[in-house]
């Protein structure tokens, strides 16, 4: 082959269709599920205070005593995560006792899909820990 020849021959490279990459791909379906998991938190979480607390919100305390409900007796998970928002004070079957939970907080855990219902503690928690 001549030199001129070579420089004719050319390889052809096709480009993936951005749809096509398996990188590109996993980031989509990964942003998609995570935007759901964070839409349903953010659209259910209101419905999971009680109206005594959505009240007690609007006042804009530093810190409130809460009785949270969860679908189960919380693991150490669940109890690494309630030390991290307040004071955990105590736990009786599925409901437990925080103390000391900034507001910002009560509407993140709100969010939490094994949180089933949060009120405020009545009396401060003193008929809870009896």
């Amino acid at each position: 082959m001549s030199s001129q020849e070579l420089d004719e021959v050319h390889s052809v490279r096709r480009r993936r269709a951005w749809y096509k990459r398996r990188d590109i791909l996993f980031i989509i379906i990964f942003a998609a599920v995570w935007a759901g998991w964070d839409g349903y938190g953010r659209l259910s979480g209101p419905g999971r205070m009680t109206d005594t607390l959505t009240e007690a919100l609007d006042k804009k305390p530093k810190n409130l005593i809460l009785l949270v409900q969860a679908n189960f007796p919380p693991e150490r998970f669940h109890s690494n995560v309630y030390n991290e928002l307040g004071i955990q004070r105590g736990t009786k079957n599925d409901t437990t006792l925080l103390a000391r939970v900034r507001p910002e907080d009560v509407r993140w855990l709100s969010r939490q899909l094994w949180i089933t219902n949060i009120d405020l503690a009545p009396d401060g928690g003193r008929s809870f820990l009896d």
